[in-house]
């Protein structure tokens, strides 16, 4: 089996358009040890399939649907050190794997998120999105792990990184762990990173942002669709507070506080102080909170139908496991 230093992992579904731009700037990535591996998240598409093979990436099936299992099988079925993921409308800078990889030179890290800057800002909804903080961390690199103040906080509602920009050691999913298979686009609750950052800094493991490892993704282009986007925000973060409260007994003061928090408006240390716009009214986010109900009771019983969830190994243990493999 070839050994590259880094697998770079596109998950994609019925986005053929978008996602042969985002495998062009893959293609020209700086970085002299990586693969590509394009994970197809229907029963099959031929025109993916040709994109793939254009690029000279890998071509996966994962018939299931959902971006966490999707995820799951790239990081499974990936040959390099360091698992890499971008998302299919999303654009590489070329020195964005480099970044990561650097990174996670460092033993201490077991995973490390970047920086994710706006396509455009020509329009007046992707400019209302960018002052609600968008999906951009800022430009200091910072350390999260269990002795972080505020780390349980930061893994579970966006202060650690977004699932468009991230990057895990290979050992992670050699020992079982992986993401949860029940939340993410096309499962359920939205917010599948969150919860893989939150076990693996309950795991005792350390997590960097990288502001230099950039993507740009594209922000909302027009009202309705920023409004849509919103309410997917707000509708899912309620069902995943939801769900810590009940699935998360030990954490549970603290879920009770970041909503109660979240209600009055109370402005985080550790987000962006540039911040101006909230992303929901106090009426909007009560409207969210009895739509996330029905949402979170819908995605239990799809976990207890199949799920099992994945406990992220320790750090000692996947130090164990990494003398274990060869070099």
């Amino acid at each position: 089996m070839t050994n590259f230093a880094c697998s770079v992992v596109v998950c994609t579904r019925y986005r053929a358009e978008s996602l042969a731009r985002c495998l062009a700037s893959l293609t020209r990535l700086e970085h002299p040890s990586y693969e590509l591996i394009v994970v197809d998240n229907t029963s099959g598409e031929h025109e993916v399939q040709e994109l793939a093979g254009e690029a000279g990436a890998r071509y996966v099936i994962e018939p299931r649907e959902g971006l966490s299992r999707a995820r799951n099988t790239g990081g499974r079925v990936a040959r390099g050190r360091i698992v890499a993921y971008i998302d299919d409308d999303a654009l590489a800078e070329r020195t964005w794997l480099d970044r990561h990889a650097n990174a996670l030179e460092d033993p201490a890290l077991s995973a490390s998120t970047g920086r994710i800057l706006p396509m455009s800002l020509e329009s007046e909804a992707s400019r209302l999105y960018a002052a609600a903080g968008g999906e951009d961390l800022g430009e200091a690199a910072f350390r999260v792990d269990s002795t972080t103040p505020a780390w349980f906080e930061m893994a579970n509602f966006g202060g650690v990184g977004i699932g468009c920009n991230m990057a895990f050691r290979r050992e992670l999913f050699e020992a079982g762990w992986g993401f949860r298979d029940s939340l993410g686009p096309g499962a359920g609750i939205p917010g599948e990173e969150h919860y893989a950052f939150f076990t693996l800094i309950r795991g005792g493991h350390a997590i960097v942002y990288v502001p230099d490892a950039i993507v740009r993704h594209g922000y909302p282009a027009r009202m309705d669709a920023l409004r849509a986007r919103r309410r997917w925000i707000l509708h899912g973060a309620a069902a995943y507070m939801l769900m810590l409260l009940v699935e998360e007994p030990e954490f549970r003061l603290r879920t009770l506080q970041y909503m109660w928090e979240a209600a009055r408006g109370t402005r985080r240390t550790w987000r962006r102080q540039d911040v101006g716009e909230r992303l929901g009214s106090r009426r909007q986010l009560f409207a969210a909170a009895a739509a996330g109900v029905p949402l979170y009771l819908r995605t239990l019983r799809a976990s207890r139908a199949g799920f099992n969830p994945r406990v992220a190994p320790t750090a000692v243990e996947l130090e164990r496991l990494q003398r274990s493999l060869p070099s």
